[in-house]
């Protein structure tokens, strides 16, 4: 018999699952939805990483290396694939955060641990949801960052002043 944690791991396989795709493999299962979101072809630099509800991809994000760090971009969620679940698989997909939530914690666990994941968000919506994955504010307006390290005050000013270089990503 199951116990509760079991019976919620078994839950995450069959609703949610976060995979980790080649560029190819990203395109051919994301790309529509990249696209619709973004307007634009997915990136073609690693890492991409896809939420899949049965054979439907229902969420994307990619990871860019940067100076032994990650830029989190690229993110967007197909709606459609949410609201076709039962409503006992809404439930528990809302009570984890959302898909978005649960793509995001699962990319984080499988990037290097001591990496700083960078953030440009621009979204009151998503802001919510990487606040809870544990990005923080370091630049006005957009720029955001887990620290998985620790750094200095100093440390972290010279990456914040490195990363605001980029603009948007």
């Amino acid at each position: 018999m199951l116990g509760a944690a079991d019976a919620s791991a078994t839950m995450t396989a069959s609703v949610v699952r976060v995979a980790e795709v080649d560029d190819a493999r990203a395109l051919a299962v994301a790309g529509a939805l990249f696209q619709r979101k973004f307007g634009q072809h997915i990136p073609d630099f690693p890492r991409h990483f896809v939420a899949m509800v049965g054979e439907r991809c229902a969420g994307y994000v990619h990871y860019t290396p940067w100076q032994g760090d990650f830029l989190c971009g690229g993110l967007c969620i197909d709606d459609r694939v949410y609201r076709e679940l039962p409503s006992a698989d809404r439930a528990w997909i809302r009570e984890r955060g959302g898909i978005a939530e649960i793509m995001m914690r699962g990319a984080h666990a499988v990037l290097d641990a001591h990496a700083t994941i960078w953030g440009y968000i621009g979204d009151k919506q998503a802001e919510a949801v990487d606040r809870r994955v544990g990005f923080v504010p370091v630049a006005e307006p957009f720029l955001f960052a887990i620290w998985r390290s620790p750094l200095s005050d100093v440390q972290k000013a010279e990456r914040i002043a490195a990363a605001k270089c980029i603009g948007p990503f």
